[in-house]
Order: C-alpha cells, then structure tokens, then sequence
C-alpha cells in the first residue's frame, strides 16, 4: 500500500472516531457537567499517554522555553477550545455543534490570508465568503429557523461558544505551525493530556460540589469518557499525526469535512435532531464555499 493511501485510511478512521464523539458526548452531559465530563475523559486519556512522554522528552530533550511555549499553546488550544465547544454542546444541538465546530480551516486559511500573507484567487475568496456566510447563519439559526415558536437563548449562547472555539482553535493552528516544528507531535499531545487532566480537574470544581467520580456511575458518563479518552483521544490523534505526515497538511485537513458525515446521522438517530431549512442552506453554503476555496486547478495539483 502507498503512502497516500495509507495516510487517507488513517485520515478517514480519524474523522470517524471524531465523528462519533459530539452525538455521543451530547447523551451524557444531562447527567454531568462539561468540566467534569472533560475531567473524566483525561482521566483515561493522561495515564496512557504517559509512556509516550517519557519517551519523547528523553529523545527530544525539550528546552524549558519550548516547554513553557508548549504549555502555554496546549491552555489555549486545548483546554480553552474543550471548554468552549462542551460549553457550547451541552445549550445547543449536536449538528449545529458539528457543523460549526467544523469550520476551522476555514477559519485557519482566513488567517493565513490576514496574518501570514497567502495569496488567493478569486475563486478562493469567494468560496471562503461563501463559507463563512454559511456559518454565520448557522450559528444565530436559533433566531433565523421560523420553525421555532419562541428564540431559544441557550441555543444562540451555545452555538457563539463553538464559533470562538473555531475562532480560537484556528489562531492556535496558525501559532502551533510555527512553533512546533522542531517538536515530535505525539510528545506536544501526550503533555497536552497530562495537562489538560490537571486543568479540568479544577475547572470541573466550579461547575459542581457533588463528589468527584460519582457520575461515572451513569452508564452513558462512562462509555463516552472511555470511548473518547482512548479511541477519541489517544487513537484518533495518533490516526491524525500519522496521516497528516504522509501527506501535504492541507490536504490532511480537508477530512476533517468528512466528520459532519458521520455526526449528523447519529444525531438525527441518537437525539431525534432534525434538519431544518436553515441547517440545510448552511450547509449548503459552507460546502459550496469549501469546495470553491481548496478545489485546485489541474495545473497546481
């Protein structure tokens, strides 16, 4: 097997495990809290990456400003853009939350237009209104879906939380490429998750005085933990890294367009979500304005 290939299958199992993971997280924040929820999936998640630390620090030997420089990136990136979309997960729907949440290379080639200085044609700039258009009407589609009888506030709160952490997720991008280059990127993920263990374990204190762990006790709580703290956490960024290796990054990440694919049928199945007029011009508009933005002419290929 050739390594395109190999990458793409690497690439397409990870947008399947991070496909499943919205729609299933959604089932179980009614019995916890994001913070904890987050809390519980490091719990699983730290632990087996450990030896992937000690590995890489040993071999990499990272300075002490490449570790401050990792942790300070891994806050935001992270554990704000976690809090963030969970946040946002737990007012709004699971699809708007997919779809929203997967606008980050949109958001991430705006960047690079802004702050690195790419250069676009005209078709990419079009495409790239297109897109944001799309997520724009998504995101305030709790006051835009005439379906609705009444606007649903939490909704329109939960769907502004996923569009910061898109917002932030991609200036986390745009500052990772430039300062992880020298670093092995299962050594920044592994610290990433250790951190992340200790950050949400005291976030988790302010959003309940209940006994810690308690909830793992609900079914639901605990297979989505353990499904995203090893198959979310440490399989499907391992699937990422590897594939995006064998490849150009900018193609590795347009399979992250396919996760949509997955968590809008297991919403519909799981929580009974539905497609309304608006969820489906949004689409519709960032799928137009994505494939105008990366289709590339037969000359650059």
């Amino acid at each position: 097997m050739s390594a395109r290939r190999k990458a793409y299958l690497a690439l397409i199992l990870n947008a399947i495990l991070w496909g499943i993971a919205l729609p299933l997280v959604k089932l179980a924040l009614p019995h916890t809290t994001p913070f904890r929820w987050l809390f519980y999936r490091y719990l699983f998640a730290a632990p087996l990456s450990l030896p992937f630390l000690i590995y890489f620090w040993i071999k990499a030997k990272p300075s002490l400003t490449q570790v401050i420089t990792v942790i300070g990136l891994e806050l935001m990136g992270t554990v704000g853009v976690l809090a963030l979309l969970y946040q946002g997960l737990k007012l709004t729907s699971a699809i708007d939350a997919a779809l929203i949440s997967n606008t980050i290379p949109i958001f991430v080639t705006l960047g690079g237009i802004l702050l690195l200085k790419e250069k676009q044609e005209n078709r990419e700039w079009l495409g790239l209104a297109l897109a944001i258009t799309g997520t724009t009407i998504l995101t305030l589609e709790p006051l835009t879906n005439l379906n609705h009888e009444t606007i649903n506030p939490s909704s329109l709160l939960g769907n502004s939380f996923i569009l910061a952490q898109s917002l932030i997720g991609a200036t986390y991008l745009l500052l990772a490429k430039t300062h992880y280059q020298a670093l092995p990127k299962l050594f920044v993920s592994s610290l990433s998750f250790c951190l992340s263990l200790v950050s949400f374990y005291f976030l988790s204190l302010t959003q309940s005085s209940a006994p810690l762990l308690q909830d793992l006790s609900t079914p639901i709580v605990l297979i989505s933990a353990l499904y995203m703290g090893i198959f979310g956490s440490l399989f499907a960024a391992t699937l990422y890294i590897y594939g995006q290796n064998l490849i150009e990054a900018s193609e590795a990440s347009l399979f992250s367009y396919l996760q949509p694919l997955i968590s809008i049928p297991l919403a519909i199945w799981w929580l009974k979500d539905t497609l309304n007029p608006s969820i489906i011009l949004s689409i519709t508009l960032i799928a137009l304005g994505v494939y105008l933005a990366e289709r590339r002419p037969k000359t650059r290929r």
